[in-house]
């Protein structure tokens, strides 16, 4: 499907819609089936060296997570295999995140949020048996292999604190999303 940056806003809505559609199920899996559902477009912000998506006031200022599949401006999906991300609220967004200058015209600015901050919404398949279990010290690495503590990175530090899963260490984040 061709489109065009000159998309009526109905066909915006309809691309909405159907983008929405798709993770519906998974909405309701989650116990969200209102989720705040935008779709985004990553990019590399001029001086930076990670991805972004940027955020309006309106859209981050709600006190609500956000769930969001990435696409083009155009609103078609770049993911073939359509993952859903979830960023979760961040109360201290206005001193936590650079923001673009203010567009010229409207004055809107957006909040930069690194795509690493987000979380994959992992959703179970009906084939497969789902086994829920609470995580426990011996899902930990074995610590005579681990990193002593004076290896620690600022990011680790900063992932522990902020509960956001962001460290480079697959075992940290995952402890701090599931307990």
């Amino acid at each position: 499907m061709i489109t065009t940056a000159t998309d009526k806003p109905e066909d915006k809505r309809e691309k909405l819609k159907k983008l929405r559609e798709f993770h519906q199920a998974t909405f309701i899996e989650a116990g969200v089936p209102d989720a705040t559902f935008i779709p985004k477009m990553a990019y590399r912000p001029y001086g930076k060296t990670e991805l972004h998506i940027g955020f309006f006031l309106s859209e981050i200022s709600k006190g609500d997570d956000i769930y969001i599949e990435f696409t083009s401006k155009e609103l078609v999906p770049e993911d073939p295999d359509r993952k859903l991300y979830r960023w979760r609220f961040n109360p201290h967004f206005e001193e936590e995140y650079a923001k673009t200058d203010p567009t010229p015209g409207t004055g809107h600015v957006r909040y930069l949020v690194p795509v690493e901050e987000l979380q994959i919404v992992k959703v179970n398949k009906p084939e497969e048996e789902v086994v829920q279990r609470k995580l426990t010290f011996d899902d930990l690495p074995d610590p005579e292999t681990d990193l002593p503590m004076d290896q620690m990175t600022i990011r680790d530090y900063a992932a522990i604190h902020m509960r956001k899963p962001v460290s480079k260490k697959e075992w940290l984040n995952d402890l701090i999303t599931k307990v």
